[in-house]
């Protein structure tokens, strides 16, 4: 496993977006990208702020093939470099007339979120001919090591991913079906 520094910066997010280009089904990434537009250029845009996000306020794990990449948030203060990677992600991705929209799925995240510190499990890609042959499981479980005294948390939407979290030892604590897709939040057992 390689702990992502700025100098990954660029393949983290080309595996990022090559993992949920053609993930069209109603999910978080797909509620926050715009219909309008070039969805690949909006993708990226949403892929580079979680990736410079998780760099300067948690970690980014590739693994050793590069193939796969795992970013962990760990609470991020408001700051000025936030609030300029935000305005960049509006004016490159959410679009004005969505902020709102976006701010509404932000609210219910947070109020799912646990009261108690922790450590989100933000995002996680492998590359679509990688998929469903173990990458993912490896990264999740070597990620996981430096993590071993946290409590790590995460969202998803889908039965699949679902299913994959619950594989490798997280547990639901908390669901709810207020959008257009099932939300569920999963810690780590």
């Amino acid at each position: 496993m390689i702990i992502g520094t700025h100098q990954e910066r660029d393949i983290a997010i080309d595996i990022l977006c090559k993992s949920f280009y053609n993930v069209l089904i109603p999910n978080s990434i797909n509620f926050v990208v715009n219909e309008n537009g070039n969805r690949y250029k909006k993708l990226k845009a949403l892929m580079s702020y979680q990736v410079d996000l998780s760099l300067l306020y948690g970690k980014v794990f590739l693994s050793n093939d590069r193939k796969g990449v795992i970013l962990f948030l760990d609470n991020p203060p408001q700051s000025l470099k936030r609030f300029y990677l935000e305005l960049k992600l509006i004016f490159k991705c959410i679009g004005i007339s969505n902020v709102f929209k976006v701010l509404k799925l932000e609210n219910l995240l947070k109020k799912n979120h646990p009261e108690h510190e922790y450590i989100h499990l933000w995002l996680m890609g492998v590359i679509p001919e990688m998929q469903g042959k173990g990458a993912g499981s490896q990264l999740l479980n070597e990620s996981l090591q430096q993590f071993r005294d946290d409590f790590i948390f995460v969202e998803t939407t889908t039965t699949e991913n679902l299913n994959f979290y619950q594989k490798n030892g997280f547990a639901i604590f908390n669901e709810t079906h207020q959008l257009d897709y099932p939300l569920y939040f999963l810690k780590n057992v």
